[in-house]
């Protein structure tokens, strides 16, 4: 009688072994589950801000250029071969840069 108490004791022991272990694996899928959540919100946060970011930098530089723009003209008119001639370094220049590649 007393092997069997003993018996039913460990079974019953396994028993809420494996029961704690079912819920600590439940309770850590939460927990992954949260985390990612987090994880998520964040890199939408992140991206908003990039875009905002990008956005005001367009902008800005939209802006920058319709104000130089006219200048730009009227260099190129009273210089044409200096312009002509800084057009070709710059392209010349973007070509070795690309060629790198």
């Amino acid at each position: 009688m007393a092997a069997r108490k003993k018996s039913n004791s460990l079974e019953n022991r396994l028993e809420a072994l494996r029961d704690d272990l079912e819920a600590l694996q439940s309770d850590m899928k939460g927990l992954a589950g949260g985390v990612g959540d987090a994880a998520t919100a964040r890199l939408n946060e992140m991206l908003r801000n990039t875009e905002d970011m990008a956005d005001q930098l367009t902008s800005q530089v939209e802006e920058w250029t319709n104000d130089n723009a006219e200048q730009l003209r009227e260099t190129v008119r009273e210089q044409p071969l200096v312009a002509c001639a800084v057009a070709m370094g710059i392209g010349a220049l973007l070509g070795v840069l690309l060629l790198r590649r």
